[in-house]
């Protein structure tokens, strides 16, 4: 069974916006447990950030991909 893939918009503490992000399974799954604290997402100049629970302020699904 393939893993869906979720699209979000997600807004960090320092007002900084990340749009389209694509996470395989919902981000709330993503984030369980303490070994998983950091989450690569791509910028807008296509740079890979890492992210951490700490940091995400607001995570809004945008769309969810089969």
């Amino acid at each position: 069974m393939a893993k869906k893939i979720h699209v979000y918009d997600i807004t960090v503490s320092t007002g900084e916006q990340f749009k389209n992000v694509r996470i395989e399974g919902s981000i709330s799954r993503k984030y369980t447990g303490i070994a998983t604290d950091f989450i690569p997402v791509k910028n807008e100049e296509g740079q890979t950030v890492e992210l951490t629970k700490y940091q995400i302020v607001k995570a809004v699904l945008v769309n969810v991909e089969k």
